[in-house]
Formats: C-alpha cells, sequence, structure tokens
C-alpha cells in the first residue's frame, strides 16, 4: 500500500513538473514570437517611411526636371541701368528693353513648339534656363561676365571647401541659402558675407509641398528666411535677390512669380549649370564636360551648381571650371543689386 501510494505521489510529481516545464516553454516561445513580430513590424514600418521619402524624392526631382524644360534659344535680358548718364534718355532706355522682353515673351509658345518636335535637342538642353530677373548694371556688350551661384547650403563638409576655393582664386560669388540650414550654420554664413560673397534667398524650408501650396506660403517662407539671414547678419542687411526652388518657368510658377513681383523682389534663374543636382556623386569629368556644354557660345552666364552637403564632386569639379571660365576671357561678378 506504502509503495503504491509513494508511486501515485511520485508520479503527481512529475506530472506538475513537465507541466511546469511545458508552460514555461510556451511562455519563452511566446515572448520571443512577440519580439520577432515587433522587429518585423518595425522594420516594416522603416521600410514603408524610406520608401515614400525616397518617392517623394523622386517626384520632387521628376517635378524639377520637367519644369527645367524651357525654350534654349531665348537669349538672356539684362536690364540696363546707366550710371553716368543721368539725362532724358534713361527713362527711354528701360522703354526698349521692356519692348526687347515683351516680343521674346509672345514668341515663347513657338520656340516651345518647334522643340518640343525635336526631343533629342531638348533633352540635351533640358535645363539651360534664362535668367529672367532684371539686373541693374551698365555692361559692355564686348565683355564676357560670369556668374557663379550655389544652391542649397550652407553644409558643414562642402560649402567651407567652396569657400577655400574661391579665396583661393580670389574670385566672388552669390550664395542661395536655405534658411533652416543657414540657422544650422551660422558660421558659414557669417564667412560667406564677411568674404565678400553676395546671400541670396532660397526660402526657409526648400519645401515644394508647402511652399508652392499657395503664394501666401511662398512669401512668408521668404519672409521667414529673410529674418533668419539679419539675426545672423544684422539687422541693416537685405538680400538682393531669391532664386526660386526648382526655378521660376512653368506656367505653375506664374503665379508666384506675379506674387514676388508684386513685393518687389528681384528673381533670377540660370542660363548654364555643371549638373549636379542630376543625380548623386556624378564624376567630376562629367560635371565639367556638362558646364561646358550649357555655357558654349554665351558671353553672359549666370552659372547654377550647389553647395549642400552630398555635392562633393562638385568641388573637385569648381577648380577646372574656373580655369576654364578664366581662360575664356570671363569676368565674374556677383549679385548684389551695386
Amino acid at each position: 500500500m506504502r509503495n503504491s501510494r509513494g508511486y501515485k505521489i511520485e508520479q503527481r510529481r512529475r506530472q506538475r513538473r513537465r507541466r511546469r516545464f511545458l508552460t514555461f516553454t510556451f511562455l519563452i516561445v511566446f515572448i520571443l514570437f512577440i519580439g520577432i513580430g515587433i522587429d518585423i513590424g518595425n522594420k516594416l514600418v522603416m521600410r514603408s517611411a524610406e520608401a515614400e521619402e525616397v518617392e517623394l524624392k523622386k517626384k520632387e526631382i521628376k517635378e524639377e526636371k520637367e519644369e527645367l524644360k524651357i525654350p534654349a534659344k531665348r537669349k538672356i535680358v539684362l536690364k540696363e541701368v546707366k550710371k553716368e548718364d543721368k539725362s532724358k534718355d534713361k527713362p527711354k532706355e528701360k522703354t526698349e528693353v521692356k519692348e526687347q522682353t515683351a516680343k521674346e515673351n509672345t514668341n515663347q509658345n513657338n520656340i516651345t513648339q518647334k522643340e518640343e518636335k525635336n526631343p533629342k535637342e531638348e533633352n540635351e538642353k533640358k535645363e539651360d534656363i534664362v535668367e529672367q530677373a532684371p539686373v541693374e548694371e551698365k555692361t559692355n556688350k564686348n565683355k564676357k561676365i560670369a556668374y557663379l551661384t550655389f544652391d542649397d547650403g550652407p553644409s558643414k563638409n562642402v560649402t567651407p571647401q567652396i569657400l577655400d576655393i574661391l579665396d583661393r582664386y580670389n574670385i566672388k560669388a552669390t550664395f542661395f541659402t536655405i534658411g533652416y540650414l543657414a540657422e544650422q550654420n551660422p558660421e558659414l554664413v557669417k564667412r560667406e558675407y564677411e568674404s565678400g560673397h553676395a546671400i541670396g534667398n532660397h526660402t526657409y524650408s526648400h519645401n515644394y509641398k508647402y511652399i508652392y501650396k499657395s503664394t501666401d506660403n511662398f512669401i512668408a517662407d521668404l519672409d521667414k528666411s529673410e529674418k533668419v539671414l539679419k539675426n545672423i547678419l544684422g539687422e541693416d542687411f537685405k538680400t538682393n535677390v531669391i532664386r526660386f526652388p526648382g526655378g521660376s518657368h512653368g506656367n505653375k510658377k506664374k503665379p508666384f512669380v506675379k506674387a514676388v513681383e508684386a513685393n518687389g523682389i528681384p528673381y533670377v534663374d540660370w542660363n548654364a549649370l555643371n549638373g549636379d543636382a542630376e543625380g548623386h556623386n556624378i564624376p567630376k569629368d562629367k560635371l565639367v564636360q556638362r558646364f561646358k556644354s550649357t555655357a558654349k557660345g554665351k558671353d553672359k552666364l549666370i552659372i547654377l551648381m550647389h553647395d549642400a552637403g552630398a555635392k562633393k564632386t562638385t568641388v573637385a569639379a569648381l577648380p577646372e571650371i574656373l580655369d576654364y571660365l578664366i581662360s575664356q576671357g570671363y569676368e565674374f561678378r556677383i549679385f548684389d543689386g551695386k
């Protein structure tokens, strides 16, 4: 009897131990499954966010490229203001320039239709943009003038190197800064300004969805960026020119151009570029070649480049671009309102 009773007790103990073991094992497996599920969920969320960000960037690049398709045959219109001659001929000169601009605008549709029939030519010159804002400066028609412009900075790893190169060549440029990046790098904005370079306004956010949602948003973003620059450079500072993110061309931008003009804000596009916005880590030689192809045959150049953090090859290509411009007899100027 005792042996039988002891056997039953031992059997119950074994069953309890087995149940405890199985329960413990089940809990561990359950916890592992939960952990794996959470990890997979986080990865899916991250991938979804990354995919959304990539799609957004692709869409912005696509919009920029679509809007950059503008007639390449239009001429640069420079609004000349005589500094020495204060006679009655001065108003007449302005009238002639306005008439010339109006004639170009009326012919724009015909030119566009001709270029659309030649996709190859249009593709080769899709970003050959015309400077549309008035440049109040008397220029000699025989002079070759180059305006170096850098957008989307300042950045800690690219802007200082560009400034070093410009210092070495003793050449000045115009930097179209983004407001929130200026807030992050005030010392670079000060260095640009104190080195004699011009500072242009490229909006505060550079967020296409926000700034191009309404003209009020666009003007407010410009004002916000202007306040940032005043905080850095002093209340007496004022930008003399802005640049539209993606340029001012295209039907979608017309209301924004009108709003800017109504507020008396000068703006400028470009008619030559190095192509550093057309991809990442583009080889230096391709940037130089792209620049030469867009600058060919032009006496007045407004050159688009970028000093954003990812544009390291722009730094590598800049000395060769400067050497080429010097060898071709170009003088360098900035958009400083003088």
